[in-house]
């Protein structure tokens, strides 16, 4: 039995030791597994407080962190464990500087209690904590931007946090907040499945009699597998690209799940041939994509619930459906040894029971039984999974169209490797004079942007040398990498450009339709062209129109002298 197995299946929404999770019910001494990642946040708070004393509110949703980010600087600052919070879930710490009050989560006191900590908490840093008293407070960002809009008295710290919330840059030496929803989430479930599958974990597993019959400990060896753990990642790192935000919580129950499949030990070691072949549906790739998560509200899938619409099983690209049915047989012996690594003996396939069934299915025999053969392609979007994540060498740049977004690749260059940006801007200059006037335009060379409206009058024209595409501000007090771009045109307007609005404008570059991705980029398109529009003006007595040149077949600029 392998106690590891039990701590993970803490994060099980169904288990009864599930409240383990939540910091408040954590009871340490009761702890056999002391897991924690390192971050940045938590470091950036030591330093605070050690070093640079001030106040700090924490903001974020629901299993973000904050309650065991209060309890870890109280247990730093003090040495000792924080068994349990006291019934108002305000505690003060002396420290080097002076006094700490630590407000655990403000959603929690009554609404005098909140106005008499946020009335002090504005009072010390109008006075530069002269007092020595710091305060660390955790909200939620809801309840705490509501609770100072409906206080005038407050109107000062109102002001403070609102400015915060608008740019990290505006924190000082007195007050900072920190907003955990702008952590980057992919940096953390990176750390959590590098921890949860180190060896030191899975030793006994690794002596114990089923271990070729465990999915739990099929689901080990394969993420370890650092190609594996990298495809892992990327998918939460499209969610960054997307702008959703995934809670630490959520994380660690989504890649519990991913790893356990809702099992444990005792259910390995019971399980009849049935159970066998009902684990085997529970491996890594199909968990991860919660294929056989149990009926649950959406809020207990954790992450999980997010990758529903990313499912690379779904999709079927002709060469790799056409690689998983024949690859064995296709001569070349590059492919046939990744096939064959990709398509063994495991549990997860039966044992090569579907590897028969697939030979069984290419023999066309006219008096096969059909039915026979139909769980072949019932059972293709689980290939394609397996296909997608463990793919070698041969396949990286196929298993890139399981994507839904193609210009995913491209997108996370440009975040990493400032020097594809030229390029890039190109594409994009092209692919908004696209999105602006709904026809085809021809690439001018020189290139510009034309600011135009719907009768195809043309405001203003802007040369590549006037836009400029940049990332976002890099963040010194959470663990943030890049998420989006920016381009700037001069100083009339600005366009976030997230992993959508990349993906819209790129395809519409290259030929493809208005319609996809449309409605999620249409209203930033268009008030981005609207702010172009209303920072330009018009010549007097020349007009610039985009007319059709019939013999190029688009749209190009014509000048009318009025």
């Amino acid at each position: 039995m392998n106690k590891f197995i039990d701590f993970l299946d803490q994060f099980n929404v169904l288990s009864p030791n599930h409240s383990k999770i939540y910091d408040e019910y954590t009871i340490s001494n009761e702890e056999e597994y002391k897991f924690s990642i390192s971050t940045k946040v938590e470091k950036f708070l030591m330093e605070i407080y050690t070093d640079r004393p001030r106040s700090v509110i924490m903001t974020g949703n629901a299993g973000d962190g904050k309650t065991r980010l209060c309890r870890t600087i109280y247990e730093k600052l003090t040495g000792q464990e924080l068994t349990s919070w006291p019934d108002g879930g305000i505690v003060d710490v002396p420290f080097e500087f002076g006094t700490l009050r630590i407000v655990k989560d403000l959603s929690e006191l009554t609404e005098t209690v909140i106005d008499k900590e946020l009335s002090r908490l504005q009072q010390v840093v109008l006075d530069h904590h002269s007092d020595k008293q710091y305060y660390l407070i955790a909200a939620n960002e809801g309840k705490l931007t509501k609770f100072l809009s409906q206080h005038p008295e407050l109107h000062q710290l109102s002001e403070w946090v609102r400015l915060r919330f608008l740019d990290h840059h505006n924190n000082n030496e007195h007050l900072h907040l920190v907003n955990l929803q702008d952590v980057t989430s992919s940096i953390y479930a990176d750390r959590i499945i590098e921890e949860w599958n180190n060896e030191k974990y899975w030793d006994k597993c690794a002596q114990c009699p089923k271990r070729d019959k465990c999915i739990i400990f099929y689901n080990h060896r394969q993420m370890s597998e650092p190609h594996v753990r990298k495809h892992l990642v990327e998918q939460y790192r499209l969610l960054d690209c997307l702008g959703i935000h995934v809670t630490m919580r959520e994380i660690l129950i989504h890649l519990s799940y991913t790893i356990t499949g809702g099992l444990t030990c005792v259910d390995v070691l019971n399980a009849s041939y049935k159970d066998i072949e009902d684990h085997a549906n529970r491996a890594y790739y199909n968990n991860f994509y919660g294929y056989m998560i149990p009926e649950v509200s959406a809020g207990e899938m954790g992450g999980g619930r997010y990758f529903v619409n990313l499912d690379p099983g779904l999709t079927s690209i002709s060469l790799i459906d056409d690689f998983i049915l024949n690859g064995d047989i296709s001569g070349d012996e590059a492919i046939v040894s990744q096939h064959e690594k990709i398509f063994g003996d495991d549990i997860d396939l039966l044992f090569g029971y579907y590897r028969k069934r697939i030979e069984q299915y290419r023999t066309l025999d006219p008096h096969q039984d059909k039915e026979n053969t139909k769980d072949i392609f019932d059972q293709m979007p689980r290939f394609r999974r397996k296909f997608f994540f463990e793919c070698g060498v041969y396949g990286q740049e196929l298993r890139k169209k399981l994507l839904p977004y193609q210009y995913f690749s491209s997108f996370i260059d440009c975040l990493e490797n400032q020097k594809s940006h030229s390029l890039i801007r190109r594409e994009l200059i092209q692919g908004l004079n696209q999105a602006f006037t709904k026809k085809l335009i021809g690439r001018s060379e020189p290139q510009a942007l034309y600011a135009v409206n719907e009768y195809l009058l043309i405001h203003g024209i802007y040369g590549s040398t006037q836009i400029k595409l940049a990332l976002e501000k890099q963040r010194n007090d959470i663990d943030h990498i890049p998420t989006h771009l920016i381009l700037q045109v001069q100083q009339a307007a600005e366009l976030e450009v997230r992993l959508p609005v990349f993906e819209y404008l790129l395809r519409l570059a290259n030929g493809s339709l208005f319609t996809i991705l449309r409605q999620e980029v249409e209203i930033l398109i268009n008030k981005f062209k609207n702010d172009l529009i209303n920072s330009s003006e018009l010549d007097e007595y020349s007009l610039e129109v985009l007319a059709l040149d019939a013999d190029r077949g688009v749209y190009a600029v014509h000048n009318i002298e009025i």
